[in-house]
């Protein structure tokens, strides 16, 4: 991948000598996207600048890595950048990564801190628990589920 960031890409008749070009093209053409297709758009990241660009331009946020607490005080300050700039903070949408570190059990606290902070998607992931087959990783999801009287 190393060798690939400083190479030259071709895409729709347009030249992007690096990966970060072509996003902030995307991210440029994102409401053109949006109103010619309908699909909305969701940004990631963990800076002062990606929150930024998201509350200007995009449909919702996905935090990936960091704890509970730290990705609802970011979640809070990016409606309120939101708000500001004259959007529906309530049409903006807010993904969690929850990387978990034991039984399903011990996400429910996280997992209900989120959904009262405004949460509106979650996302669980089982890599790294030591599951050693699909069934593994679907019975784990399955206990959450069932933890959260989803099933």
């Amino acid at each position: 991948m190393r060798s690939s960031l400083g190479t030259r890409r071709e895409s729709y008749g347009r030249t992007f000598h690096d990966p970060f070009v072509m996003f902030a093209y995307l991210a440029a053409i994102t409401e053109r996207i949006k109103f010619a297709t309908g699909i909305l758009i969701w940004l990631g990241g963990s800076s002062e600048a990606a929150y930024d660009r998201a509350a200007r331009l995009a449909d919702g946020f996905m935090f990936i890595g960091g704890d509970i607490n730290h990705t609802i005080d970011v979640w809070k300050r990016l409606r309120d950048r939101v708000r500001s700039l004259g959007r529906s903070a309530e049409e903006f949408g807010a993904e969690y990564v929850v990387r978990p570190q034991g039984p399903p059990g011990d996400l429910l606290a996280e997992i209900n801190a989120w959904q009262e902070a405004g949460g509106t998607h979650l996302s669980v992931v089982t890599m790294g628990l030591g599951l050693d087959s699909v069934d593994g990783h679907i019975d784990y999801l399955a206990s959450v589920a069932n933890a959260l009287s989803l099933s």
